[in-house]
């Protein structure tokens, strides 16, 4: 039943067949090699495809041995079946590809649409297919493709405009990008003829449809996404990339394949900071200062600093950059500017320097900071440097009054044409430390500052002017003597019995000290200038001449015993007797 039904159909159309007609070749080939490829992976005998949801081609192939053409028939449901007529191309390794352009106005979407080729010689229905048009897109690239550098570290800001004006928000966009050594050579020329990178692990493709990701790092990226915008992320700073950008519809509301890939867009990341030795800091939470060196191979290269707040986010509005005015130049090669920023914002530093010979201009980004974590204070101010003891005291001020809570300091000090130095790490917020010497040495000593607090931070600042100190004065106080501490001790009690006689109304320990002191004087003198003395008990207390003066009330008592003592012998002289003066 269902072959008589298929005969009917095929009677029927009789009328139609006898009027289909075959167009010479004489416009270009409506399927390129290219279209051939993107739908290389379609499991259709009758291929179709449509640029723009308003057009519609379907081609099939053929071997060239093959006899007759077959005719091409379309419908939509419930209606007759129209022919195309279709045209003859002769492709490469002896085969033919038959086209059939439709009209626009048989182009419907939404629409189930019917195809038949008959045999032409048998009339029997050779190939068919029931498709939508606006499930078959193979959509070109988008427009207006334009990159420029993101204004962070290995980041390139790509945008585009949708490939057709009519349907903006039913896309899907891939983009790569993929570094080149020479000009001229785009990502592209890896590519196999549907697109695809052969075994290349380096390519990496990430899919969103809402929000750009970044893929990992490598030496070419992919990203899918929805939007007309991505920041490339991840690549290699002052290289020169090749982008590239292809369209699909998003699978939702309209469908088809990948679109063939746009033309190759040079775009380059600007070159690390670290290659000049870019370094910002600010010394005052005011202004920056930022140095860098040139390359000595560019004595009369030109150099400007530009800077900036960091853009919130691609896509929306940034401030402009700012030049700094005064750059100035160094004796050792070296460029330097200093320019005071908008509050309360990071920083972000681009030097731009333009070389000569028409080579191109290079630049270089150093990542955002903000002024709080890149503080760089003078030196502190030693104020007060005293050796006592052995021990040197220093006394410091801080560099930086406000940041005087959050400043830890270091303390170094060596000997005299030593470069051994000795680094002492200070409690924070101190502002003294007491180092211990060696005596008969001489000493330099310095201290620096760096911010370590829970908001301010930053980098040491260079040393203070050292200080030299000399140990050798105060060094018999380090090795004391035994002998003649405890005279000078006894001495000085007597100094104070003379000076302040209401202070000791016992005469007694004077005169034993006193005693002490002239015996051991004088003991040499008095054993030959005198016999032996005796055992009595006014012997065994000699008294002492000078203490008369200092206890007169018993001047005359101790008179009666002078004579009993020194009968027998002269009395000391005076060089040899101790005083209270």
């Amino acid at each position: 039943m269902a072959a008589c039904l298929c005969q009917g159909w095929q009677l029927s159309l009789l009328p139609a067949i006898l009027l289909s007609l075959r167009s010479p070749p004489s416009a270009p080939e409506p399927v390129t090699s290219q279209d051939a490829a993107l739908l290389a992976g379609v499991s259709e005998d009758i291929l179709c495809f449509s640029r723009s949801f308003e057009d519609l081609t379907c081609f099939w192939d053929e071997e060239e041995t093959t006899t007759g053409n077959g005719h091409f028939y379309y419908w939509y449901s419930r209606e007759v079946p129209r022919a195309c007529m279709v045209s003859t191309w002769h492709r490469g390794a002896g085969g033919k590809r038959h086209v059939c352009v439709f009209p626009s106005q048989d182009v419907r979407l939404f629409t189930q649409l019917h195809l038949r080729v008959l045999d032409a010689t048998t009339n029997h229905t050779k190939y068919w297919r029931e498709l939508s048009v606006d499930a078959v897109g193979l959509i070109a690239p988008p427009a207006n493709i334009s990159a420029r550098w993101a204004g962070a570290a290995g980041q390139l800001y790509v945008s585009w405009q949708p490939p057709l004006a009519d349907f903006p928000n039913f896309f899907l966009y891939e983009v790569q990008c993929c570094p080149t050594s020479s000009p001229g050579m785009p990502c592209s020329t890896t590519l196999n003829p549907d697109g695809q990178h052969p075994g290349d692990p380096s390519i990496q493709s990430i899919v969103s449809t809402h929000t750009p990701r970044a893929a990992s790092p490598a030496l070419g990226q992919r990203l899918v996404q929805a939007n007309t915008w991505v920041v490339l992320r991840d690549l290699r700073p002052g290289v020169r990339y090749h982008i590239q950008v292809r369209s699909k519809p998003d699978g939702t509301s309209m469908d088809g394949v990948w679109g063939p890939w746009s033309q190759a867009l040079p775009a380059e990341t600007p070159h690390s900071s670290g290659d000049i030795g870019l370094c910002c800091s600010t010394p005052d939470l005011q202004q920056v200062r930022c140095e860098w060196s040139r390359d000595p191979a560019e004595p009369h290269s030109s150099h400007q600093l530009f800077y900036r707040p960091p853009p919130s986010g691609a896509g929306t509005r940034e401030d402009a950059w700012q030049q700094c005015k005064e750059v100035s130049r160094g004796a050792q090669g070296t460029y330097a500017c200093t320019f005071q920023p908008k509050a309360g914002s990071a920083i972000s530093v681009l030097v731009n320097v333009t070389r000569t010979h028409m080579l191109p201009t290079l630049s270089y980004f150093k990542e955002p900071f903000w002024l709080h974590q890149a503080v760089l204070t003078d030196a502190p101010q030693l104020v007060q440097a005293t050796v006592s003891q052995g021990r040197l005291s220093l006394q410091w001020l801080p560099p930086l009054e406000l940041l005087a809570e959050q400043l830890d300091y270091q303390v170094r000090y060596a000997m005299e044409n030593s470069h051994d130095w000795k680094v002492l790490q200070v409690p924070r917020a101190a502002r003294k430390e007491v180092l211990d010497l060696r005596p008969g040495s001489r000493y330099h000593a310095q201290v620096r500052a760096r911010p370590s607090g829970p908001w301010y931070q930053g980098s040491w600042s260079a040393w203070s002017r050292p200080v030299v100190v000399d140990a050798m004065a105060d060094a018999g106080w380090l090795i004391p003597s035994v002998t003649v501490v405890p005279l000078l001790f006894s001495a000085v009690l007597l100094g104070l019995r003379c000076t302040f006689p209401s202070l000791y109304r016992n005469c007694g320990r004077p005169f034993r000290t006193c005693t002490v002191l002239w015996a051991a004087s004088s003991r040499k003198a008095a054993s030959t200038a005198r016999p032996a003395p005796s055992t009595s008990s006014r012997q065994r207390r000699p008294s002492c001449p000078a203490c008369w003066r200092c206890c007169p009330g018993r001047g005359a008592s101790r008179a009666r015993r002078r004579s009993t003592l020194w009968a027998a012998g002269p009395a000391p002289t005076s060089p040899t007797s101790p005083t209270c003066s």
